[in-house]
């Protein structure tokens, strides 16, 4: 392990006590906790057009990432418009903003060179190893064009590679995850086609290390052709390689059943979704009385004989969200309660998939139920964030508008959901009080939002979110909250490096654990998550509420070395780090 000078000044000049707020003490977030910077911030050029072009049915640009593009340490923005304008004759636009550092943000749209590439969504990673974040851009519309690759030149500006090897997926393409899949320490691609229009076999890329790729498809055994509607990746397993969870849409073509492609270490992989608990479940919908408590025998055997139904699968994302340091999965979906529809009788809402560990061989069981998480007919895109870094990972959700007149309860309607969990591992909906929700206001704020993103876009510590605003008449601009509750308790911030010989620079598969006591917290470096690849921030967060002093920081690469730091000797309370492989630290901030 080693330690950098600033590291050793830190310490010295805090005594090795560089606590701010006693251990222990936590603010819990009540209400109006998120503010809304979205016109202050600059990150609305363009967002939508007064005067649209002609041909333009979707005025909003509500496919988003965060991505830092110029390597500053702070994330950009980059925002995508939608097919449907493409099918009509109008190009695909990509907005691209630069953050100020001060929490604000500059277009950077046409000196990106991204503004005009033909593509319905970005993928970022260093695919080269040079230190900068590239790109493949997805296409999915059959139209004139290719899937293609962009290097950056490491000031956030993108040039077209000829003949990069990805071209195959054109059209079709509607999410895709980087990884270094087979420990080469390149960068792989796994491409998953379809969305929620097509039929197709999902692609697995090999990286060249110069940037191309080739296509080892055949990697992917007994590839079924679905419509795969979200991807993420994770070591569900903890055997030290990253397997590959997809979620597919409509129980109507093939029963909807959801993938998990298990990784052998060597970039080989078996679909292991039924046995893990994973392709289906047998709750049916929750909002039925029909389908029982979720866990009824004769239910199992109703869909054992009659093909177990999946799900209208969306947003994907996996991490640890109880604390016991093995990767859990949330997957958002479509469910329509009608009992006289078998397939929308049993299909499958939205899940919290706990892994069982080594004790049940991994499989997940789903405790959404259990959780006291409310069931909505139009979840979409979802996400992990620990919004209050106490620990504990929360649960962000967008909503489609067009299913709540059905409802009454809030928690029913399309406001943006945020669900807090609590110290028993119950989830609390705070959504509507939240501040991004506001029913007294705008009557489209938030209802009806397309992918979401968080970051720390100010370096206070917490997470801050930008939702895309799906237009819903008359075009709609995408909005920014800032976040003013998690820096008010401890926390710890990790970003890690790779050397480009033995991990990849992205270190896409590297963990953190902090450990102390009986306590864990493990977060774990991936690309993208869920429908049209919605990327949060790269940087690891941790909430320290129930650490202090002398509790280690764990650093797992993917190629098996590791690194242990401690909490009060190597780096401080409410810290920005940057770790390096195999062992140097630097705190940044």
């Amino acid at each position: 392990m080693r330690v950098l000078p600033a590291v050793l000044a830190l310490v010295a000049a805090t005594g090795c006590s560089p606590f701010t707020v006693e251990p222990g003490e936590l603010h819990v977030p009540d209400e109006g906790f998120f503010v809304d910077i979205s016109d202050e911030s600059g990150m609305r050029a363009d967002n939508f057009y007064a005067e649209p072009a002609a041909g333009t049915s979707i005025n909003d640009h509500s496919r988003l990432a965060f991505a830092d593009i110029n390597g500053d340490g702070f994330d950009d923005m980059v925002m995508h418009s939608l097919f449907p304008n493409a099918q009509n004759g109008v190009p695909f636009e990509h907005l691209v903003f630069l953050n100020d550092g001060a929490g604000g943000f500059l277009d950077h749209s046409d000196d990106s060179g991204l503004r005009d590439v033909q593509a319905g969504f970005f993928a970022f990673g260093d695919i080269d190893n040079d230190g900068d974040q590239d790109v493949y851009a997805g296409l999915d519309l059959p139209t004139a064009g290719n899937s293609a690759i962009y290097l950056n030149d490491g000031q956030g500006q993108f040039e077209l590679l000829d003949n990069s090897g990805v071209e195959a997926a054109s059209g079709t393409a509607a999410n895709a995850v980087f990884a270094d899949f087979n420990g080469d320490a390149v960068l792989d691609l796994f491409v998953g086609l379809g969305g929620t229009s097509y039929l197709g076999q999902d692609l697995m890329y090999i990286g060249l290390g110069d940037g191309t790729f080739a296509d080892e498809s055949t990697r992917l055994a007994q590839r079924p052709s679905q419509p795969s509607n979200g991807s993420v990746t994770c070591d569900y397993d903890n055997d030290g390689d990253v397997d590959i969870f997809v979620s597919t849409y409509s129980v109507s073509t093939a029963n909807g059943v959801n993938h998990l492609w298990e990784n052998d270490g060597d970039g080989n992989f078996t679909e292991v979704g039924m046995e893990r608990g994973f392709a289906a479940q047998i709750t049916g919908n929750y909002w039925l009385s029909t389908t029982g408590d979720g866990h009824d025998p004769e239910f199992a055997g109703a869909q054992s004989a009659m093909g177990a139904i999946g799900s209208n699968g969306f947003g994907l994302d996996c991490a640890d969200v109880n604390n016991d340091g093995y990767a859990d999965v949330y997957l958002t979906a479509i469910s329509h309660p009608v009992n006289s529809d078998y397939k929308r009788k049993w299909s499958d809402p939205s899940q919290l998939l706990i892994n069982g560990g080594p004790d049940a061989d991994y499989a997940f069981t789903n405790e959404w139920l259990d959780r006291d998480l409310p069931f909505n007919e139009g979840d979409v895109d979802g996400g992990f964030a620990d919004i209050d870094n106490d620990g504990r990972l929360d649960l962000s959700t967008s909503r489609e508008k067009k299913y709540e007149g059905n409802y009454s309860d809030v928690d029913q309607k399309s406001w943006f959901g945020l669900l807090r969990q609590d110290e028993d591992g119950d989830f609390e909906s705070l959504g509507f009080d939240s501040g991004i929700n506001d029913a007294d206001g705008d009557s489209r704020r938030m209802k009806g939002a397309q992918n979401h993103a968080w970051s720390d876009i100010d370096h206070d510590g917490d997470v801050d979110l930008l939702v895309g605003g799906r237009d819903m008449g008359g075009g709609r601009p995408n909005f920014l909250f800032r976040n003013d509750a998690g820096s008010l308790n401890r926390w710890l911030s990790v970003e890690l490096i790779g050397d480009g010989e033995h991990v990849t620079t992205d270190a896409f598969g590297a963990r953190v654990t902090l450990l102390q006591g009986d306590q864990l917290q493990m977060r774990e470096k991936r690309s993208s998550r869920g429908m049209y690849n919605s990327e949060d921030t790269r940087t690891l967060h941790l909430g320290l509420h129930e650490f202090d002093r002398g509790a280690e920081l764990e650093v797992s690469w993917p190629d098996g070395t590791t690194a242990v730091f401690e909490l009060g000797r190597d780096f401080g309370d409410n810290s920005r780090v940057r770790v390096a492989w195999p062992d140097v630290l630097e705190v940044v901030e």
